[in-house]
């Protein structure tokens, strides 16, 4: 993978954890790594073995990675790619303070709520 791709990688982490409310010495409990390491991949500076980004993803953020191929030079998206529009929304979110973000996560949930019904 590319730096940038670590970059890129990281910065999803980070997204996903704050997300979670999660500082990332809860994550690295969590997954089983210390909170340094997970600062290290959230930056971008360290490689991750794909045993820890499972680690990190299902044990520490309990999400379900899923891993999918395509052909090199490919430019189609996967069905799991997330659109950037929303991966923009996600770090706004995450952004706001604890109390803000629970408003809107709250104010999303009913929303869900509103459309399946």
């Amino acid at each position: 993978m590319s730096d940038d791709g670590f970059r890129k990688l990281g910065a999803l982490i980070r997204t996903c954890r704050s997300a979670a409310r999660l500082t990332q010495a809860e994550l690295g409990r969590r997954a089983g790594i210390v909170g340094k390491y997970v600062s290290e991949i959230e930056r971008g500076t360290r490689d991750i073995p794909f045993s820890t980004l499972r680690a990190i993803a299902e044990d520490g953020l309990g999400l379900v990675l899923e891993v999918r191929f395509r052909p090199p030079g490919s430019t189609a998206p996967t069905s799991t790619e997330i659109p950037s529009s929303v991966a923009d929304l996600a770090r706004g979110i995450a952004n706001l303070s604890p109390d803000q973000r629970a408003r809107v996560v709250a104010i999303i949930k009913i929303l869900l709520r509103l459309a399946t019904h």
